[in-house]
């Protein structure tokens, strides 16, 4: 397998997806899908992304993919919690098995930055700075360029990923989910928009 996939399993650790809560029943019932898919199916989504930032990612060509996150706390998270353009954060922590779809990209930064490159697993993973990337989001670094651009490393899954890749799924504290069909994931409550709001 490639070296990204073996990293993490070294680590115990998955990937993540941020979204807000209200898209939480569609998500559960037909999987996390990329732009290009959500428009194809005229899905109603609550989007925490500008459409400024929705048209770049046509314009690059990433709107035919799912982005992923290494960790919760890459920088547009934060602020779209501060600007309350995410109110009712959901983490959804996803199975490295993802990475041995076909047509999977890295990038080192934030995809949509003008100098990003979209890799192959084995062609990035020694420009990954795997420390830099778990290390949380605090006073110290937040501001810091390389650990901006360490957390902001994105994984792009092509079109879809099904619910059976969800390893569990974090909702913010007094959220009522109680009537969701949760299809047997794990999920659990904790107050995400203070955890990430450093």
């Amino acid at each position: 397998m490639g070296k990204i996939y073996n990293k993490l399993i070294e680590l115990n650790m998955g990937l993540v997806h941020v979204t807000e809560f209200n898209n939480l029943e569609s998500i559960l019932e037909n999987g996390l899908l990329s732009l290009d898919e959500l428009e194809s199916r005229n899905a109603e989504v609550k989007y925490s992304s500008s459409q400024d930032s929705r048209n770049i990612d046509k314009h690059w060509g990433l709107s035919k993919y799912v982005r992923l996150a290494y960790t919760p706390f890459y920088d547009m998270i934060p602020a779209a919690i501060y600007y309350k353009n995410l109110e009712k954060p959901v983490v959804i922590l996803i199975s490295p098995e993802v990475l041995k779809f076909s047509g999977v990209k890295f990038t080192n930064k934030n995809a949509i930055c003008n100098d990003a490159i979209l890799y192959d697993e084995d062609e990035i993973f020694d420009t990954l700075d795997f420390e830099k990337i778990y290390l949380p989001r605090d006073t110290d670094n937040y501001n810091l360029e390389e650990y901006k651009n360490a957390r902001q490393s994105e994984i792009l899954i092509p079109q879809k990923i099904d619910i059976q890749y969800f390893n569990k799924i974090i909702i913010q504290t007094g959220i009522q989910y109680k009537s969701l069909n949760v299809y047997n994931i794990n999920i659990m409550e904790y107050d995400i928009i203070n955890w990430l709001s450093i």
